[in-house]
């Protein structure tokens, strides 16, 4: 058991000075031989001299030269202007409108309600983002790409808009509004 509780008190004996040894005196512990005190003492100079390379301050300096700039994006994205025919014209939002429907795009709406009368008319409401509320009957115009509505039922309306196809011909393309769009498709 001494040879273990050894080390302990020679390090402290080194640690703490010329007042610790005249206690292990006292105590009666002998004394440690030179060649085992200058290797603890060899060991514990290496820590201090590894602790003070670990806490010293490092000094880096960095280069951007050759590196990409981590605060832009990787891919440049465009915001499509629009579609373009084969006679280079760009069809944009229309600079006036008849209606606020005609200004905006039919996904913008979200459908609220629907009213079927007895008498076969149909009234849908529908909302934009922002909580304005619009009626919309068969034929309102909807939408920058001359839309109308064609068809209403009991949990839809359906939209038919003018577009272009890749061939820059003139299509006819539906789009739909459910009243609970996570029973129908929405990618139509």
């Amino acid at each position: 058991m001494s040879k273990v509780f050894l080390p302990v008190i020679f390090s402290i004996f080194l640690l703490s000075g010329p007042t610790a040894q005249s206690l292990l005196a006292a105590k009666g512990v002998k004394k440690v031989n030179n060649k085992a005190s200058n290797k603890i003492s060899e060991k514990i100079a290496q820590y201090k001299k590894r602790l003070e390379k670990l806490l010293s301050p490092v000094d880096y300096h960095y280069v951007a030269a050759g590196k990409p700039d981590p605060f832009k994006p990787f891919f440049r994205t465009e915001m499509k202007k629009g579609i373009r025919s084969k006679s280079n014209t760009v069809k944009k939002r229309p600079e006036s409108c008849d209606t606020p429907l005609e200004c905006m795009d039919v996904g913008q709406l979200t459908l609220v309600g629907i009213v079927l009368q007895p008498d076969g008319d149909a009234l849908a409401m529908a909302q934009d983002a922002s909580g304005i509320g619009y009626t919309l009957r068969i034929g309102t115009r909807i939408g920058y790409n001359d839309g109308k509505v064609v068809s209403i039922t009991r949990d839809r309306v359906i939209v038919k808009e003018k577009v272009e196809d890749l061939r820059g011909k003139p299509t006819f393309r539906d789009r739909t509004l459910y009243l609970h769009p996570e029973e129908g498709d929405e990618s139509s």
